[in-house]
């Protein structure tokens, strides 16, 4: 779990700079790169998402189990 967390916070990081870099491309009219840089960014937003929803559904039996231990 300490993996994804990591991951987590270098696909943060990646997101952010990404869009750091695709607004500094748009203010020196450097349109390729820009997109280049948006669509980088894009795809790691969409591993992102995967990322979560993995530890979101890893998570989930392990509250169905703590909840039936409570009630026994």
């Amino acid at each position: 779990m300490g993996f994804k967390l990591v991951l987590n916070v270098l696909y943060t990081m990646g997101v952010a700079l990404c869009f750091i870099v695709a607004y500094k491309m748009f203010v020196t009219h450097q349109y390729l790169i820009m997109a280049c840089a948006m669509i980088v960014g894009t795809v790691v937003i969409f591993l992102k998402l995967r990322l979560l929803k993995e530890v979101k559904e890893a998570q989930q039996p392990a509250q169905k189990e703590n909840k039936s231990k409570g009630a026994k």
